[in-house]
């Protein structure tokens, strides 16, 4: 008889580090979202990770990238939700992007540091 796979809801990740953050922090945070998603009975897809404190480039580009990266994977179907380390990884436009995923994306946002999870559904 065939071996049963258990399909886990599929997540994205989302992190802010700051612009001179070594690959220990980089890793650390990987892990630390890893974890939380296979305790949490989730399959971490990509995490997109954000550097505060730095300058666009150019004057036309986009100020958060890994942002609006998240924010058309999200898009995509069969993926339910983002993992953030802190609400912090919002920096200060939490609540406006909390809006943003919860209400019109009606995206779960699992938070590590933290007791609750935010999902829109409930």
């Amino acid at each position: 008889m065939g071996e049963v796979v258990q399909l886990r809801p599929l997540v994205l990740g989302y992190a802010r580090l700051a612009p001179f953050a070594g690959h220990g922090q980089h890793t650390a945070v990987q892990a630390q979202l890893t974890t939380y998603a296979q305790e949490a009975g989730l399959q971490l897809g990509t995490v997109y990770f954000e550097r505060t404190g730095s300058l666009p480039l150019f004057d036309h580009a986009d100020p958060a990238p890994a942002y609006t990266s998240l924010l058309a994977g999200l898009r995509h179907p069969g993926v339910t939700g983002v993992v953030v380390p802190s609400l912090d990884a919002f920096g200060d436009e939490k609540d406006k992007r909390l809006a943003e995923l919860e209400d019109d994306l009606a995206t779960v946002v699992h938070v590590v540091n933290a007791e609750d999870v935010h999902d829109p559904r409930d």
